[in-house]
Order: structure tokens, then sequence, then C-alpha cells
């Protein structure tokens, strides 16, 4: 049943629709575009016309009526006609032609589903443990505050142009599902002792993440109360927009900006950024589900343990259906939970739908897209596991080994990526079939994962696997063949997380047998029980990649030029196609970094000025002006810190050209006697005066056309500015500044009470006095006249700045 719409949603979607038709009429760029339709969940694909749509999914849960609502929407508008789960617990499908993403926003809205920042630089899906709120190790239930995240940050405008993408996870337990250490920031479920009870909190880690200069994250905080997620969450987003790498795409990630200060000054300028949000009454909405959490809880209260006997018994024979339930069901107190294993993340519209159906059979129950690629399915009842098992293998859903060696995890890769090198999923199908044919029992292949993405860039999260590969391109015989950077190793958990060790490239038609052939040595050479990532460090990786040499090896293109071919392929192997990345840093980014930098910019000169710090509210000022007379200057392909300079610019490119309305030129003009010294520093720019700036030059940049040519704009507000002849002085609220450096009392503030005395109510007087009686005195004397004193502060010389408001 379709549910009603948000009004903010249709007002959003509608929105999407005008800005496809300005594109088509060829009225924005390109590149305007697109970052509009990122922030929207819509990717371009390696084909040209169609895109890519991913829905964001908190946590990954999701009911029949959401399932039902992804699998109409996929059969009406997306021609392979299925699903892809990815590891961030979203679900995306290809080939949608642009015309018909609204109609697909409208479907997904009508169910409850959003697309909105599942791409681009903002903070994507926050994801969550599987097997949260039924995992026997869990702390506790870590869903809610994964959720009450994602939706407070979600259309948050902290959120909307970050330098690059963020990503959060959140983990029950220190098995660690939920991946900290490769996030942005990962919250671990922690409890500690305090006076006989349990307290509840997160373990924090920050700066992780994958990529090709991949970083496991670092320890922020042992212990961070629940009142404490929100305001950190939200500091560590503004220091990231604010000291990101813009320019520098490779460089632009979070945990770069950790790698140049070092943890104790991230931290510092975290607690600096709280500290600044609690001065100003910030206020953060309640974490859901709090209140289902027993808190305070003594400590000696045990562990629930998980009553086997409740369970039947599995039917003598049914090799396949024990075989799922030793694979695929987790087993609780009284219900258990079941994964679904999806080949490659993939799921066909009749599965979506028959799934649908088995969830509302088989209900009440909970179903979630989890990190692995897969569905899992909570609360199944004992009586009812066997039937279950016989109803997903009606639709074709019933496979076992669910997180095995043979659960093989790929991205798209260049099957629809623009980034992707070679075809991960087609080199997936490729082991997942050898697996089929020689690893019929792969039981005993304990602690083997294997993931595969089309590019350095980690998709599939292939740094983090047993068997990790990556697609490369190389030239071998003169000739370029599809080749797979071998990872071996890598994994995650609380303590002992490890990235991949990168050994071998090979060629992609070896690598089934290849990772058959790693398998083999695995199974031969492993002492008793001992999981693959031990072994890989005791019999070590070197080792392991010297038995691997002869399948480096390719024949001469002419005897074999299908190892010159990637899968699905016909024609030879090669990079023509291969298109820029989607959320590179553009000529558009910057321009709106800037414009809205400078709006920040002169907010905080106002803030300044109500504390009556006038020197830093004409620096903010200054810089207000600065970044949006560069912002402009960008498409006539000028770029410069230099204020002069800027200003000449701006002046010649965009006043004389009338451009801007030309009640500016002689504002401009005034300007320049800034970076000219011609100003005293008793002339302050005022404030209206710099709000109508910057609004005009967003209106100017509103109206660039798809050529980034800038058109003439009408005035924005006030018809005429109060400019002043004497320059720059005007309608400040630091109206007058006196020195009394060096006079004594009382004529210190006999002489203030005289200036006082001239100036009219509200306005604003600054006082430099000396130290010891002066400091002391006159702001009582003054105060005691009725006046308001905003701020006494040390001078670098000294003396003290008294700011008092005439009252």
């Amino acid at each position: 049943m379709a549910k009603t719409i948000p009004e903010e949603l249709i007002k959003e979607i509608a929105a999407f629709g005008r800005e496809v038709k300005r594109l088509q009429n060829n009225e924005i760029p390109e590149e305007k575009f697109k970052k509009f339709r990122l922030q929207q969940g819509v990717y371009g694909q390696r084909q040209k016309g169609v895109q890519m749509v991913r829905v964001k999914i908190p946590s990954g849960i999701l009911n029949s009526e959401k399932l039902r609502a992804l699998a109409e929407v996929i059969e009406d508008y997306s021609p392979p006609g299925k699903g892809h789960v990815t590891t961030r617990q979203d679900v995306q499908f290809h080939f949608v032609k642009l015309n018909d993403i609204t109609s697909v926003l409208t479907k997904l809205a009508e169910a409850g589903l959003t697309t909105r920042e599942a791409c681009g630089n903002t903070v994507r899906n926050v994801t969550s443990c599987h097997l949260a709120g039924v995992c026997q190790t869990e702390l506790f239930n870590v869903s809610p505050y994964a959720e009450t995240v994602a939706y407070h940050l979600l259309r948050n405008p902290i959120n909307q142009d970050l330098p690059r993408k963020f990503k959060i996870s959140f983990s029950g337990c220190r098995s660690e599902c939920g991946m900290a250490a490769i996030h942005d920031i990962g919250f671990i479920a922690e409890s500690r002792a305090q006076n006989g009870m349990l307290e509840y909190g997160f373990r924090t880690y920050v700066g992780g993440g994958l990529g090709s200069s991949p970083r496991l994250a670092k320890l922020y905080s042992e212990f961070l109360p629940f009142e404490d997620i929100l305001p950190t969450c939200e500091a560590i987003l503004k220091i990231f927009d604010a000291n990101g790498d813009r320019k520098t795409r490779s460089k632009a990630r979070m945990k770069f900006v950790l790698e140049k200060w070092g943890i104790e000054k991230f931290k510092a300028e975290v607690a600096k950024e709280i500290a600044n949000c609690t001065e100003m009454g910030k206020v953060y909405p309640p974490l859901r589900g709090v209140a289902v959490i027993p808190l305070p809880m003594s400590v000696t209260t045990p562990a629930v343990a998980v009553n086997k006997s409740a369970w039947p018994s599995h039917p003598p024979g049914h090799s396949d259906y024990e075989k799922w339930v030793r694979t695929n069901v987790t087993f609780g107190p009284k219900t258990a939970s079941v994964q679904i294993k999806l080949t490659l993340g993939d799921i066909t519209v009749e599965e979506l739908r028959g799934l649908a159906d088995i969830v509302d059979q088989f209900g009440p129950m909970e179903i979630r897209a989890t990190h692995q690629q897969n569905f899992i399915l909570h609360g199944i009842r004992p009586e009812v596991l066997l039937e279950l098992y016989t109803a997903l293998d009606q639709v074709g859903l019933s496979g076992s080994g669910a997180e095995k060696a043979v659960d093989v995890i790929a991205c798209p890769g260049a099957d629809s990526c623009q980034l992707a090198l070679t075809s991960s999923m087609g080199v997936g199908a490729a082991i997942v079939d050898t697996f089929a044919k020689e690893l019929p029992d792969y039981e005993d292949v304990d602690g083997l994962r294997i993931r595969i993405s089309g590019c350095p860039n980690s998709c599939a999260h292939h740094h983090i696997a047993g068997i990790g590969l990556h697609g490369v391109a190389k030239k071998v015989n003169g000739k370029l063949a599809p080749h797979y950077q071998l990872h071996l190793g890598g994994g995650v958990n609380a303590d002992t997380p490890a990235l991949g060790r990168p050994k071998l490239k090979l060629p992609a038609k070896h690598v089934p047998q290849a990772v058959m052939e790693i398998v083999r040595i695995f199974r031969e050479n492993r002492k008793p029980e001992e999981l693959f990532n031990p072994f890989v460090a005791r019999f070590g990786a070197d080792a392991i990649s010297t038995k691997l040499t002869r399948f480096t090896e390719l024949p001469k293109p002419e005897a074999a030029p299908e190892f010159y071919r990637d899968y699905k392929a016909e024609a030879d192997f090669h990079l023509d196609d291969l298109g820029p990345g989607e959320c590179a840093g553009t000529m558009i980014d910057l321009i709106e970094n800037y414009l809205r930098t400078s709006r920040q910019s002169l907010e905080s000169a106002e803030l300044e000025l109500r504390r009556g710090q006038a020197d830093q509210a004409i620096t903010r000022m200054k810089d207000a002006i600065l970044l949006s007379c560069r912002a402009l200057l960008i498409p006539f392909g000028i770029e410069s810190t230099d204020f002069a300079q800027i200003l000449k610019e701006f002046q010649h490119k965009l006043v004389e050209q009338g451009i801007l309305s030309e009640r500016f030129e002689q504002f401009t003009k005034s300007l320049g006697q800034w970076a000219d010294f011609v100003v005293g520093a008793n002339d302050y720019l005022p404030l209206p005066l710099a709000d109508l700036f910057l609004l005009e030059c967003k209106e100017a940049y509103d109206q660039m056309d798809a050529s980034m040519k800038l058109k003439k704009v009408a005035p924005v507000g006030v018809d005429e500015f109060p400019l002043n002849e004497g320059g720059l002085r005007g309608l400040l609220s630091v109206a007058v500044h006196l020195d009394l450096s060096g006079v004594a009392c009382p004529m210190n503030f006999v002489k203030t009470k005289l200036q006082l005395e001239e100036m009219d109510a509200g306005q604003v007087l600054e006082v430099i006095i000396d130290d010891g009686a002066p400091k002391d005195n006159v702001p009582r004397s003054v105060e005691s006249e009725g006046h308001k004193i905003l701020d006494i502060a040390a001078t670098p010389d000294g003396h003290y700045k008294l700011v008092i408001e005439k009252v």
C-alpha cells in the first residue's frame, strides 16, 4: 500500500525533474547537474545515457513492502531485471534512463525508501551488524543508534558538500561485524563498571578507509557515552569539511587529515568544536531506541543460553537441508536467523517478490541487507525452519555456504562502473562455477572469504579478505590483458585488524584455478583447527605466492586470444571506455565551496561583532568578500590568493563587464584600499553591504549557463547603498574606538563617559585601557552608569580592550 509522500520529498523529486529539463535544454553545465544528481543517489555509468540508482537503507533494514517496491521499480525501469546488494547494506540497480529517474524516486518514496545521499561527497549509508539485536555476543542492539545517526545526518546542511565521501558504522561487539577499522567513524559497543552497575556506550575509532591508499582507523575514545554520539559526529564532520583537501581527490578523505595532524591534535580540535556548539546552545534530537535498552544493568546479569533442544532435528538423509542449516542458520534462545546467500550480491525481480511473500508468510520477522551482499531474516520460529527452507528453495534462494569461501563478494566492476578496469562480476562468476565443480565440500576451508574489486578503490573491500583481488591492466607480449592484483591475509576485528598483503598479479583467466590452488595449499599445510588468516601469517604470503608463479604466465595473443579478453567480452581488452570518477572534485565543486565558505565567514563576522571582537570581525568579512570574488573568477580561469590581484580582476571581469550591478563599482574600488593599506584601522565594512555583495555573487553563479559563462544579473536586495564618502565606514556595530592607553584613573573613565554621551543607544564603543587599576575600575564604573560590558580582553601589547554597548 503506497504511503503519502512528505511534502519535502515531493518538492525534492520535482526539483530533480526540473534540473533534468534544464540539463537537456543546455541551461546548466553537465558538471553542475552531476553534483545535484549524485546528491540524489544517481550515478552515471560506463554506458552513455543510462544511470545507476542506489537506495540508501540505514542498517540494511527492510520489510516486505519495501522489497516489493524495489522489485516493481527494477522491473519497470532497470532492463537487467535485477538488484545488487552492496557492501554498505544498500540496494542498487542499473541502466535506468535519466527521464525515468523522477518516477523511480517517487515509487521508492511511496514505500518509505530514499536514494538521497547514497552517492557523492556526503555521509554514505550508516551501517551496523546484520545480527544486531539477536547476536549472542553483542553487548546491546546498536541498530537504534545507527538509525538515529543516519536520519539525523540525512539532508543535514553539514553533510551536503564534504571534501569526499564519509562512512560511519556500528558494531555490537569486538567480533566487529560492522568493520569499524575501515570507517571514517567506527563505533563498537562498550561497557564500563560504575558503582557496581554497567554503563553502556561506544569504543570509537576514526580515520579508517580503503581505496588506493588504505588506512586502518585509530582509537579516538575508549568510551563514548550515548549522549555524545551526535555531537561527536557533527564535530568531526565540520572539521573534515573545513580541513579536507578539496583539490587533490586522492588525498581528500578524512584519513589524510588525521594522518597530517596526528590523533592528539585531531581529538583536541574535535573537543574545541563540541565546546563551540555547547556554547551556542546546540540541542540534539533524542536517541532512538534508548528506552528499550536495559540501562543501567547489573554487572552480574548472566547471558541467556541457547537451548538447542528447542530446535527440531534434521531429517535423515536430507544433506542439502543439513548443510544449509550448518552454514546459513544462526541459533538464538528462542528464534533463529537465516542468511539468504545471493550469488555475487545479485537478486532478480522474481526472487525479490518471492522473498517478500516469504517474509509475510513466516512473519513477523525482520529482514536486512548485509555487508556480505546477502539478506538475513531474524525471528524464525523453530517449528517452521524446514518449511522456510522449502519455500526459499522454490524461489531459488536456498543456496548454502553463506559467509563461507564459496560466498564470493564482488562489486559491479567494468560491467557498468566508469572507474573499473576489469569485470569483477565476470571473474567472480568464474570462481563460483569453479568452486561448484571442484569444491563441493567447502566447510573445512575455515575463515576464508574472497572479495573482488574491479579497480583499486576497494568497493568490494578486497583489502580485508583472506583472498582479495582488484583489477589492473598489464601489458604482456606487447598486448594489454586483464589482470588481478592478489592480496592475502586481510581481515577486521576489534583487536587485530589487518590489511591483506599485495603479492602477484594474476591474468584474469587464470584467477579461478589460482584461487583453487590457494585452497589446496591451505588444506594440505594447515594445522588442526587453524583458520585461513593465521595460516597465511604462519606459512607465509611469500611462500604461497611462490607456488602460484605458473599462473602468472600467458600464451602468445595469436595462440590464445581469449586470455587478452575480459570475461563477458568479445573484443580485445582495452581501457577506451574508462571514465572519470563520479565524485571527483570539479570546477563546480570549487566554486560552490568558495561561495558556501564565504557565507560561513560572514556569519562568523556577525558573531564576532556581537561579541565585540572588531578585529576578528573585519578579518572574517574580508575573507567572505575574498572567497566570493575568487568563486566568480574561476570560470575565467583565474585562481589566486593575492587580495589585490583578486579585486583588480574582479572589478575588470565582473563589475566593468556588467555581470554584477553597477552599484558595486564604487564598492569594489573601496575594497581595494584594504589591499593597498590606504584604509585605516578604524574604517570598517558595513555588514549589510557585504551581505548584499555575497547574495549577488551567488545569484550570478546560479544563472551560469551550460558553457560556464556568467550572465548579467538583476540587483539583489535594496537599491541604494549607504556608503559614506570616507570609504568603508558606516553601518558598523563597533561605532567608535577610543585609545586611552597611558591615561590614569579617573580621567580614563571620564573620557569614556563623555564619549558614550555622544553615542546613540545600541552603539558599541571599543576602549583601550591599561592593566592594573584601569582594568579593574573602568568596567565597574561603566556598569554603574547602566551600560553593558560586552567583552574585556588582553591585547598583544599588554593593554586591555574593553567593549561597551551604550544602553
